[in-house]
C-alpha cells in the first residue's frame, strides 16, 4: 500500500497543475501607484505590509530610480515574491506615469507554445493586447526570445480586467520543488 502524503498545512489541499503547465497560474497580484509616499503610507500604516524596491531583473527598472518598481508583501517582502508560504501574498507594484492602471494577476503562460499564439488564443476569445503605455506602463511590443522575471505582454480581458503575462524562462527545471504543496 502506497505511503499516504501528509501536508503541514491539512485545512489547504495541494497546488494541482498538470505536468510541465503551469499555464494560467497567478503568481502575484499588480498594483499601480501614482505617488510613491503616499501609497507605500496607506498599505504600510493601513496594513502593516512590507516594500523592497524589486531587482532589475523583475521590474526593468534601475535600481534607485525615482518611479522604483515594489515588491509588496503581507508579510516579510523577498525576492522571490512568490506565496510559497500560505497566508503570505505578494504583490508586484509599479509606477502609473497615466491613470491608474486596473490590479490585476501577474501570471504565467503557457512556456511550450509561443507568445503570439497565447495572445491571438485570448483575443480570439475576447481579449486585448495593451500596446500604449499610456494605458499601461508595462505595455511592450511582444518579444518571445526575452526571458525575464518582467511582464511580457498586457491583456484586456473582456470585462476590462488587467492579466499580466509571463513566459516562464526555458532555464525552468521540473526536477526542483517550487512550493511544498508541489510534492505529490
Amino acid at each position: 500500500m502506497a505511503e499516504k502524503t501528509t501536508y503541514p498545512h491539512t485545512n489547504r489541499p495541494p497546488k494541482k497543475f498538470t505536468q510541465k503547465s503551469l499555464h494560467g497560474r497567478t503568481r502575484c497580484g499588480v498594483l499601480t501607484y501614482k505617488e510613491l509616499r503616499r501609497f507605500q503610507n496607506f498599505y504600510i500604516n493601513v496594513f502593516g505590509w512590507d516594500m523592497i524596491e524589486a531587482p532589475e531583473a523583475a521590474s526593468g527598472i534601475p535600481a534607485g530610480d525615482p518611479h522604483p518598481g515594489l515588491i509588496m508583501a503581507t508579510g516579510p517582502a523577498q525576492y522571490d515574491y512568490e506565496g510559497v508560504t500560505p497566508g503570505h501574498m505578494n504583490m508586484f507594484v509599479h509606477w502609473a506615469p497615466g491613470e491608474i492602471e486596473p490590479m490585476g494577476p501577474f501570471m504565467e503562460i503557457d512556456m511550450e507554445a509561443p507568445l503570439e499564439e497565447t495572445i491571438q488564443k485570448m483575443i480570439d476569445h475576447g481579449g486585448k493586447l495593451i500596446l500604449d503605455k499610456s494605458k499601461s506602463a508595462l505595455a511592450k511590443p511582444l518579444d518571445d526570445s526575452k526571458q525575464s522575471w518582467e511582464v511580457h505582454a498586457v491583456i484586456e480581458d473582456p470585462a476590462g480586467n488587467y492579466l499580466y503575462l509571463w513566459k516562464c524562462p526555458s532555464s525552468r527545471t521540473w526536477d526542483e520543488l517550487e512550493t511544498e504543496y508541489d510534492v505529490e
